[in-house]
């Protein structure tokens, strides 16, 4: 077994000035479930979303736009950003006309005038016009701009914000908004954080101006508009607070069309948001993370609420105050703290649903302990095909939202996890989860960790414990089937045997650096000119060796360099496997006082092989 590189050392007569590389960012983040949403080479910052909407065409007019303040991650050449929606009219970046192009799985391609260097940060504006869309996901639910007959209902879990706005459409890559939204001056525009000004256009339209300081994922943006009953007030004071310390705002808009009935239990429900934010605010030990909430409710055809940062969105026509309060802990686990992947879905509706039914039995009037859940739940004999799905390992994005393994067995193992460690370190879980992922995100390991260390200083667990846990959050997380480690068991439980096993498969790799020079040769002067580079050794051979070929002489067309060019390794062989083992290359040249040079570059291609017998 061999591989072989190539490396071209090309030798000047003047020293050459080598272009920076700037390459595309990538047109995926690489989700399991979701593969075509997010892109890479760029982390997105800020938006501001302009939206000239008129509802009775259902239509962004001439002036909308979105305006993006980037900052690259690698020197692009080129990047995308996730929309379906619209016909693009211009993309500048800092003013500076752009190259723009639709690509494949919605993706608009943007080239730049010049290559933008990592690092830099820079603000595209894309300006369109045309219909914003509802989008429909895999397991056949829709989102986006859900068309209602006074406009849009706007609601994007997973992928529901490139119907209506471009962006880095992807849970982890988190951003601030502004939005300026004119509609009629009979409509209603409900979005992310708080209203700043509404101003009157004296032509019939209203602006409205939204400011969402707090970072929040696309999925989580909203800018509903419609006719509505619209309200806005302040929590009564010695009640809930916003995170900067003062009362929270909180607005209310509903389909003014309802029955006058709905109205009133919607209202009702809509009037202990404060209640449940403080009381939630309390168990955690840690502020509400924003400055307001807010419930949007319409008789779409969803049949969903969703979370939308600081304004959760009902689709029934109704609000339940369960659901409520469902929504109202998302704030929290799931916002605040978001999923790092697609993949960590059960994160969000694993504290949500816990939340519901530890609300429902405190503070809404029922018998039902979060224990009585947990004990219901596990020993119940129906459809015991549901424990087939680990929560982590959902089969595909049509699985996202499956009621068991993303919602139910979530909350049982964080109930367990309660038992088992005690309240005071299950409060103290939470409280480092906002402590330590707050306005970001988590994966799967970093929770397990978190569990642990929370565990070890708060429950005063022991190696042994520590290890249990390992266990039991493989169990309850990522094994298709019913775990066997419960509150009930854990501290009796010595061992849980079982054989892990893995491979490796026959690699060699061998990587070279940047292709070194020599510099200018100087005639009439004896010199010896000396360039090196790097090369990277990857081996699982039980043995192997670095060679490069004859060097022989650099040439320049017909001519050559009277003395040879010498290559030197610093390292040949290996007597086992290696892993990134770096290798110095040096390349000597010399130059006698009486060489005769040709003017133009000299160069020579050599081969560098890595090989071994024992494969």
């Amino acid at each position: 077994m061999a591989i072989v590189g190539g490396l071209l050392a090309s030798l000047a007569l003047t020293a050459p000035a080598y272009a920076q590389q700037f390459t595309p960012g990538s047109r995926s983040l690489g989700d399991r479930l979701m593969p075509a949403l997010g892109n890479g080479g760029y982390d997105a910052l800020h938006y501001t979303n302009t939206f000239k909407y008129d509802p009775v065409a259902n239509s962004m007019l001439p002036g909308s736009q979105s305006e993006i303040t980037i900052k690259a991650t690698q020197n692009l050449s080129e990047f995308a950003l996730d929309l379906r929606a619209y016909v693009v009219s211009e993309v500048t970046i800092d003013g500076v006309p752009a190259g723009v192009a639709r690509a494949a799985n919605d993706k608009l391609v943007v080239t730049p005038a010049a290559g933008i260097v990592n690092g830099r940060e820079f603000k595209v504006l894309v300006k369109f016009t045309g219909t914003p869309l509802e989008i429909e996901d895999p397991d056949g639910s829709f989102e986006g701009w859900s068309r209602i007959a006074t406009g849009g209902f706007v609601v994007n879990e997973p992928q529901g914000a490139m119907g209506w706005f471009p962006s880095n459409n992807y849970p982890s890559d988190k951003a601030t908004y502004d939005y300026k939204v004119t509609i009629p001056a009979t409509h209603t525009n409900v979005s992310n954080g708080e209203l700043t000004s509404r101003v009157d256009n004296g032509d019939g339209t209203h602006t409205w101006n939204w400011s969402m300081g707090y970072p929040t994922a696309t999925y989580l943006t909203t800018s509903t508009v419609g006719v509505f009953d619209y309200r806005k007030w302040d929590a009564p004071q010695g009640s809930a607070l916003g995170r900067s310390g003062r009362p929270l705002e909180i607005y209310d808009a509903w389909e003014s069309a309802l029955p006058a009935a709905t109205k009133t239990s919607i209202t009702n429900a809509a009037n202990r948001q404060p209640e449940i934010i403080k009381w939630m605010s309390e168990q955690i030990g840690r502020p509400y993370p924003y400055e307001s909430h807010g419930t949007v409710t319409h008789r779409t055809s969803l049949g969903y609420a969703l979370e939308s940062s600081t304004k959760s969105h009902f689709g029934g026509g109704s609000i339940s105050v369960g659901t409520l309060a469902h929504e109202i802990a998302h704030q929290w686990f799931g916002n605040a703290v978001g999923p790092q992947t697609w993949e960590e879905i059960w994160f969000n509706e694993g504290w949500a649903t816990w939340w519901a039914w530890y609300f429902a039995n405190k503070l809404n009037g029922s018998a039902t302990t979060t224990a009585q859940q947990f004990t219901n739940n596990y020993n119940s004999t129906s459809q015991p095909a549901r424990w087939n799905t680990a929560p982590a390992t959902l089969a595909s994005g049509a699985n996202l939202f499956d009621t068991f393994p993303v919602y139910t067995r979530p909350a049982l193992m964080l109930e367990a996890y309660r038992q088992i460690v005690g309240d005071a370190a299950f409060f103290g879980f939470q409280r480092a989860l906002l402590d330590e992922h707050g306005n970001g995100d988590i994966n799967i390991n970093e929770f397990i960790a978190l569990a642990k260390k929370v565990a070890t200083q708060q429950a005063g667990f022991d190696a042994t414990n520590v290890g249990k846990l390992d266990t039991f959050f493989t169990q309850w997380l990522k094994t298709a089937s019913k775990p066997t480690m419960t509150p009930s068991n854990f501290f009796l439980s010595s061992s849980f045997p079982g054989n892990v096993s893995g491979t490796v498969p026959a690699t060699l790799s061998l990587t070279l650096g940047t292709v070194p020079s020599l510099g200018a040769f100087v005639p009439g002067v004896a010199k010896e000119y000396t360039s090196s580079t790097k090369a990277n050794v990857v081996s699982t051979a039980g043995d192997a060796t670095l060679a490069v070929s004859e060097p022989g002489h650099l040439a320049n067309g017909a001519f050559t360099l009277p003395e040879p060019l010498r290559v030197e390794l610093s390292k040949t062989s290996w007597t086992g496997p290696v892993s990134n083992d770096e290798v110095t290359v040096t390349f000597k040249q010399l130059i006698k006082a009486t060489d005769a040079l040709r003017t133009g570059a000299y160069s020579k291609t050599l081969t560098f092989t890595l090989s071994t017998t024992t494969p």
